[in-house]
């Protein structure tokens, strides 16, 4: 997806934020007209570095944000607005909400929490979700509840532009599973969705959160992601991406107490002309704090993949462990995939590993199988289940199933 990045390709024209709803709290609109402000004045990403050397920002700005501000639902249509939660669940205190009731049905969770992980100043493109968010979630677990079942939600862009928001607060002591599906609605199809996702994890929690992009060829995915975890508290999140035509993703966790360890998994799998451009962050704030990521990418036709890496940890944080690894399989001529890992060690007091490969499909396993009766399709798909079961079985066995059929998924349907 190689682009021209001529400064000043787009010029923006400022037109005022719209007033307020008249049953919007002053604290979100604040919120938001500093997102508008902030877009409006920051310029577009540098194209230099290399987060975004590779991916024209071009793309996702919009002629005439203004005109998005009618899309927005008002207050009033949503003060009764719930979401289906197991009876049971719900009784627990858990709560499901769209984000446009929570904040005002839950504003005292809700205003604690919402921009502080994804604000407006966080860059050019949250800053505009944060303006214009249109569809959103909040999912809040006091302290001590254990979610037995995953809570699946789910998300069908339609639009031309969708702004998505999800905000999740996990209580301490408390465990749940979280599995985000961003999937096509049928003969519907989408066009730009710019989607952000703060999610807070208390003292001794524990987390799985699973995000899965599959959306049709034609939408170009937008995705940033921030989540902080506390002492001893454990986060497993896991991204699948096997759709749009263009993906630039932003995803990273904090650890922000002593004991935090994060477990981070990427699976993509592209192909035609799909762009996939990833940037993983793992930020220690906390001593004693550990991290692992584990990212694999499969691509085939002409697919494109780019994902760099940055591991930070803090100048006064101690005895911190963090491991970074990306793994590319390209199986034909024509594919092409960077990894670029960045480490910023404030500390000598650390281990610290990363290591990434990328080359093609070995001929002589395809041989091989064949010479025994398996057909070049049938191998070139068993090399590739081959490729991603490792990291599969490191995940707990209900997550790694569902990114083991997302694989076959596309493998079968190429």
């Amino acid at each position: 997806m190689d682009k021209d990045f001529s400064i000043g390709a787009l010029i923006e024209k400022r037109t005022d934020f719209r007033k307020i709803d008249r049953m919007e709290p002053e604290w979100l609109y604040r919120f938001r007209k500093d997102g508008w402000e902030f877009y409006h004045d920051s310029p577009l990403p540098d194209h230099s570095t290399n987060v975004w050397r590779y991916t024209d920002p071009n793309m996702f700005i919009l002629d005439k944000p203004e005109l998005h501000f009618d899309r927005l639902p008002s207050f009033s249509s949503y003060l009764n607005s719930k979401m289906n939660l197991n009876p049971e669940i719900e009784n627990n205190g858990v709560i499901l909400n769209n984000l446009y009731a929570a904040v005002r049905d839950n504003q005292d969770i809700a205003e604690k929490y919402f921009g502080q992980l994804v604000g407006s100043n966080f860059g050019k493109f949250e800053a505009l979700n944060l303006a214009l968010w249109n569809v959103g979630m909040f999912l809040y677990i006091p302290n001590n509840i254990i979610l037995e079942k995953p809570i699946h939600l789910h998300r069908h862009p339609t639009n031309d532009i969708t702004f998505q928001r999800l905000l999740v607060i996990v209580g301490e002591n408390a465990q749940a599973t979280i599995i985000y599906d961003y999937s096509p609605e049928p003969n519907s199809p989408c066009g730009i969705t710019n989607n952000v996702v703060e999610l807070f994890a208390g003292d001794s929690a524990n987390v799985r959160y699973v995000n899965i992009q599959r959306l049709d060829s034609k939408a170009m995915t937008y995705l940033t992601t921030r989540a902080q975890i506390e002492q001893n508290s454990n986060l497993n999140s896991v991204f699948g991406s096997v759709g749009s035509g263009v993906t630039k993703a932003n995803i990273g966790a904090i650890l922000n107490g002593r004991g935090g360890n994060s477990r981070m998994y990427g699976i993509v799998f592209g192909n035609g002309k799909q762009h996939f451009d990833y940037h993983t962050a793992q930020h220690h704030k906390a001593s004693e704090s550990f991290s692992n990521l584990n990212f694999k990418v499969v691509l085939k036709e002409k697919a494109r993949s780019i994902y760099t890496g940055l591991i930070r940890i803090e100048k006064e944080t101690a005895n911190c462990q963090a491991y970074q690894e990306n793994r590319n399989l390209l199986l034909n001529l024509g594919t092409k995939a960077d990894s670029i890992p960045e480490l910023e060690i404030l500390t000598d007091q650390v281990i610290c590993t990363h290591g990434a490969t990328m080359g093609p499909i070995d001929p002589e396993m395809v041989f091989y199988l064949k010479s025994r009766g398996v057909s070049e399709n049938e191998a070139v798909q068993m090399i590739v289940a081959g490729f991603v079961e490792p990291m599969l079985n490191e995940m707990p066995q209900d997550i790694g199933n569902i990114m083991r059929n997302l694989v076959e998924e596309k493998l079968m349907g190429g």
